[in-house]
């Protein structure tokens, strides 16, 4: 674990790194759920694929960020049925680009097709914003460590974090991830440490 709190530590934005133990897991598992069932009013439904991978890793760790931190592109989709209408943009010029063009709706950092959007069914299931995850490189270099991904919490689960945290109300704090990795202890150089990993997630 050292090795990747240093990794962490040296990676540019990253200001925070939390170690998330069980409770903490069953905490986020509980907020999830309650961020699901509350619908947004433009997009319905609400699938966050990336946190639920990362709560099934072996290990559960989560990090927050300042703005040099390179945020992840394409993460978002829209979903009408298997169709994907919109998703999010972080390069600010290209989401100036669709504001400025008739075809399409931006709401905050999410662009939507217009001609879509009014082609769907008023019968079938509602939108569905789906949260993908990332995978996270950074660390996979490290012995034991594989699979690692990272993903966008909900805004339950950010203020969960940022408490946990102690950082709620800091500035330079702009963002929350929640960080997955699977481990395998015969390559653990420190098992004695491994061992101690497992017994809190």
């Amino acid at each position: 674990m050292d090795k990747v709190r240093i990794k962490l530590n040296s990676t540019k934005g990253i200001e925070q790194i939390l170690v998330l133990n069980y409770a903490d897991r069953m905490k986020i598992i509980d907020l999830e759920r309650e961020d699901e069932k509350v619908k947004s009013v433009l997009f319905g439904k609400k699938n966050n694929l990336g946190v639920r991978q990362a709560l099934n890793c072996d290990v559960l760790m989560a990090f927050l960020t300042n703005r040099e931190f390179g945020w992840p592109e394409n993460v978002i989709k829209l979903m009408d049925g298997n169709q994907i209408i919109g998703g999010d943009v972080v390069d600010p010029v290209k989401l100036q680009e669709y504001q400025d063009h008739s075809g399409y709706c931006v709401f905050g950092n999410i662009v939507v097709e217009l001609d879509k959007l009014a082609k769907k069914d008023p019968s079938a299931d509602p939108i569905c914003m789906v949260v993908n995850p990332k995978p996270f490189p950074y660390i996979d270099h490290i012995p034991g460590v594989s699979d690692a991904l990272m993903a966008s919490p909900s805004r339950f689960t950010d203020e969960y974090l940022r408490m946990r945290s102690q950082s709620k109300g800091k500035k330079g704090c702009i963002g929350t991830f929640l960080l997955g990795f699977n481990i395998n202890s015969h390559l653990f150089l420190n098992h004695a440490e491994c061992a101690s990993v497992r017994g809190i997630v």
